[in-house]
């Protein structure tokens, strides 16, 4: 899967896009926080939809490890993950990329942001939005905070069964790379553009 940079501005959840401004603002000069610097308060993103996931290092790459799992996440895929890798709880059509998004975040020290889609009985496309967060110190990725949001918006979905939906067909149309610093020069750069547009319009 091939990423492209970008900035939070091309984050579509403006809950998720608040969780990479803060995860920004957290690192200050360093390229991520670590996971004690890590506290959002609830109201910028509901926990319920939030995984921490542990970066093991092995010979030949590496095991991540769930250490937490929001109860949204647990009724969509119907499992606990406490304890368990990445690779264990995934299912086979979404194991490659999202195990390859992962290793993106562990090597690039960059939030990683998906958009992948499948569709309803109705045809209706539902769209899942899982943004990855690299956390650690000295430049070593030690967790990742991800987050999943799952949105439709002209049909309807049952959170317990819509993993089928996933299982049968998935798209993957998003694939993005946000450096924390750049992320915020960027968006603040687009922020500025939009304004002198606005200005002379």
């Amino acid at each position: 899967m091939q990423y492209t940079d970008g900035s939070f501005a091309d984050v579509k959840s403006i809950s998720q896009q608040a969780m990479c401004r803060y995860w920004a603002r957290t690192a200050g000069d360093l390229r991520f926080p670590s996971l004690d610097q890590f506290r959002p308060e609830a109201r910028l993103h509901d926990p319920k939809q939030l995984i921490i996931w542990s970066v093991e290092r092995r010979a030949d790459g590496h095991t991540f490890r769930a250490l937490y799992q929001g109860a949204s996440v647990g009724e969509v895929f119907n499992s606990s993950w406490a304890g368990k890798s990445m690779d264990e709880v995934l299912p086979p059509a979404l194991k490659e990329f999202g195990l390859a998004a992962a290793e993106q975040c562990v090597s690039s020290g960059c939030a990683i942001y998906n958009v992948f889609s499948t569709y309803n009985s109705g045809g209706h496309a539902i769209d899942c939005e899982r943004l990855l967060l690299p956390l650690g110190r000295e430049g070593r990725v030690e967790q990742m905070v991800g987050s999943l949001q799952l949105i439709s918006m002209a049909g309807s979905f049952n959170r317990e069964t819509v993993i089928r939906h996933f299982e049968w067909k998935t798209d993957v149309s998003c694939a993005i790379r946000i450096y924390a610093s750049g992320g915020l020069r960027q968006s603040s750069q687009s922020t500025r553009e939009e304004r002198e547009a606005h200005r002379t319009s």
